[in-house]
């Protein structure tokens, strides 16, 4: 849940004199030992430092205890936080980073954008995105290790694999099994980079490595709202009629045209394109044309004038009957059209959409 990098409280790891931040034999690595306190008042104000705008109330009944402290290497960081007493906390809205939140001890649940989650040791993990809201609660002891990255580190590597740039955030899913699958995967890659990075003699080199794994594993091990184009096949080279077929398609997904149409830009007959498509794209052309489709409405959505509409942009895009465009887009982006939409009006700073009043 940070928003913006930790700078260290003037406590030491037992609450006796001065501590500082120390930088590692390696370079770009540093650790600082953010507080350790059982002040409400203190831990509160290195809170907010570390989770922008972000409260905190301890739990009522119990003594009250909290320490943090932080690993750095670039772009990303491990935070150590132990909650000996429990307590809650509330953040307005999660900033440009990319948070893997996960326990070494002790259980804490809670909810990001609508959707619940658990912290469990070994067993469930959870995925915070950049710009939504997040609270969490922790009834008992707790030892959380957060895992934050910069949302433009992680752009940057998935366009890096893709070739495609991104608009926004990617949103990933909430709710993080760590117990098998390929979340386990993603567990065992950010434990040994936790640990790596933990070590005195902790290897830059070696740290970099490690860094690119985590961020491949979250992307393809997880579920997100761009899942589709790491899950495709990688193409194949495309032959000649394709490439004019996606150019026409390219600039003209936005007006009403039709397979003949898109036979004629590529100038073969409609079974050799129709071939060419499923061997290159692994899908015919009006499946690829729909995807185009659906992808210009996303844009089109997250960056919205005065009078965009949900149905307004399905309709001029040709993209059938709402109900169903709504369920098809949630699959392949893993937000709804107006959460999108109402994330673009507030980036663009137009006020929010009020519902429509039934007669």
């Amino acid at each position: 849940m940070p928003g913006r990098a930790p700078r260290s409280v003037q406590t030491s790891h037992r609450g006796e004199g001065p501590s500082r931040a120390v930088q590692a034999p390696g370079a770009g690595i540093a650790r600082a030992q953010l507080v350790c306190t059982g002040d409400v008042g203190e831990a509160r104000e290195a809170f907010r430092r570390v989770y922008v705008d972000a409260t905190l109330e301890p739990k009522r009944g119990t003594s009250f205890g909290c320490a943090m402290e932080v690993a750095s290497f670039g772009t990303i960081r491990v935070v150590a936080g132990d909650w000996p007493g429990g307590g809650r906390a509330f953040v307005p809205a999660v900033g440009e980073q990319y948070i893997l939140s996960l326990s070494a001890g002790g259980e804490s649940a809670g909810d990001h954008a609508g959707e619940p989650f658990r912290v469990v040791p070994g067993r469930r993990g959870a995925l915070f995105s950049p710009g939504r809201s997040c609270s969490l609660d922790v009834g008992g002891e707790f030892h959380g290790r957060t895992l934050v990255i910069d949302r433009g580190a992680l752009d940057a590597h998935f366009t890096t694999l893709t070739g495609a740039a991104l608009r926004g955030p990617i949103r990933f899913g909430t709710a993080l099994d760590i117990e098998d699958g390929p979340g386990r995967t993603v567990y065992e890659v950010a434990q040994l980079f936790r640990r790596q990075i933990e070590q005195s003699w902790a290897s830059p080199m070696l740290l970099v490595g490690l860094r690119g794994a985590l961020f491949t594993s979250l992307l393809v091990h997880t579920r997100h709202s761009l899942s589709e184009i790491l899950d495709a096949p990688q193409p194949r080279v495309a032959p000649a009629c394709v490439r004019k077929a996606e150019e026409y398609m390219a600039a003209h997904a936005a007006a009403p045209i039709t397979l003949a149409d898109i036979v004629a830009a590529a100038g073969v007959p409609e079974r050799s394109l129709r071939a060419a498509f499923v061997a290159s794209r692994g899908m015919p052309p009006m499946d690829f044309l729909r995807r185009r489709r659906f992808e210009l409405a996303r844009r089109q959505l997250a960056e919205p004038s005065a009078g965009t509409s949900v149905a307004g942009v399905v309709a001029a895009l040709g993209l059938g009957n709402p109900g169903r465009f709504s369920v098809e887009y949630k699959r392949r982006f893993g937000e709804s059209p107006s959460e999108t939409l109402s994330a673009g009006r507030a980036a663009a700073g137009l006020p929010r959409l009020q519902p429509r009043r039934r007669p």
